[in-house]
C-alpha cells in the first residue's frame, strides 16, 4: 500500500492535544522539539507515516486541533535601536497572527519495522515514479534513510554506520504515546547502498519482549524505518 510521512509543525499549545488525539485513532506519531525562526517561540515538529488513504483522516484531525493565534512583538527589540531612538516614546508593540500548523507530505518509496518484516521492496505514491534530476544527469540516485530507533540502540546503531562510513545525523524526539525518549537517525544514501544501511539498523537494533499498554492497540518496535527519495545532494 503506498505510504506518506506527513511532517507537520505546529504550536506549543496545540501540540499535547493533537498528539492524544491522533493516537487515539491509532496513528503512530513521533515528536521533535523546533523553534520558529520569526518570533523564536517554541514550537513541535510531528512526524506521522500513514497509508495514502489515511492522509485525509490524519490531516482533518490537524484541521480540528490547530488554531490561529494573536501575538505582540516590538518592532524595535531591545538593544538594536540607536541612542537617540532609545531616549524617545517606546514604540507600540504589534500585532501579528501565527498560524495554525504548517503540513509537508512527503511518498515514501520504502517502508519497514525492526523485528516486523518490511512490507513491500517498492512503495511508489501513485504508479511509477518519474526519474529524478540525479538520474537524468547520469549521476547515482540518492535517497534519504529516516530511522526512529530507540534511545538505547541508538549509539550502537550510530556507531556501526560511522563504521560502514556512512554520514549521519542525530535528532533527539519522542513518542508522542509513552512519551519515551527516542533518537530520529537521517542517513544520506546511494539507492544502491540503502540495503547495506537497513541491515546495519537491524543487526544493532535489540528486540525488545515489553508489550505497549493493551490499551493502545500499539506493538512496540525496535525501529521504524522510511526510506524516501531525495533528488539532489549537496554538501557545502
Amino acid at each position: 500500500m503506498p505510504m506518506q510521512l506527513l511532517l507537520a509543525i505546529v504550536q506549543d499549545e496545540d501540540a499535547d492535544t493533537l498528539c492524544k488525539r491522533l493516537n487515539a485513532k491509532g496513528f503512530r506519531v513521533t515528536r521533535i522539539s523546533t523553534v520558529g525562526g520569526f518570533l523564536a517561540r517554541g514550537n513541535l515538529t510531528i512526524l506521522v507515516g500513514v497509508e495514502d488513504e489515511q492522509v485525509e483522516a490524519v490531516l482533518a484531525v490537524i484541521q480540528a486541533t490547530c488554531h490561529t493565534r494573536r501575538s505582540y512583538i516590538n518592532p524595535t527589540p531591545l538593544g538594536t535601536e540607536p541612542i537617540h531612538l532609545a531616549l524617545a516614546a517606546p514604540a507600540m508593540p504589534l500585532e501579528v497572527q501565527i498560524g495554525g500548523a504548517t503540513v509537508l507530505t512527503f511518498p515514501v518509496k520504502r517502508f519497514l519495522r525492526v523485528p516486523v518484516k518490511e512490507t513491500g521492496e517498492t512503495l511508489p505514491p501513485r504508479g511509477e515514479a518519474g526519474p529524478t534530476a540525479a538520474a537524468l544527469e547520469g549521476a547515482e540516485r540518492m535517497n534519504l534513510v529516516l530511522a526512529l530507533v530507540q534511545n538505547d540502540d541508538a549509539d550502537p546503531v550510530t556507531q556501526a554506520l560511522l563504521g560502514a562510513s556512512y554520514r549521519v545525523t542525530r535528532i533527539n524526539t519522542a513518542g508522542a504515546f509513552l512519551r519515551r525518549g527516542n533518537v530520529t537517525l537521517l542517513i544520506g544514501v546511494e539507492e544502491a547502498k540503502v540495503d547495506a544501511v537497513l541491515e546495519i539498523i537491524k543487526a544493532n537494533c535489540r528486540r525488545r519482549e515489553e508489550p505497549s499498554p493493551l490499551e493502545t492497540g500499539m506493538p512496540m518496535h525496535s525501529a521504524t524505518i522510511f526510506v524516501l527519495d531525495a533528488s539532489r545532494l549537496i554538501r557545502v
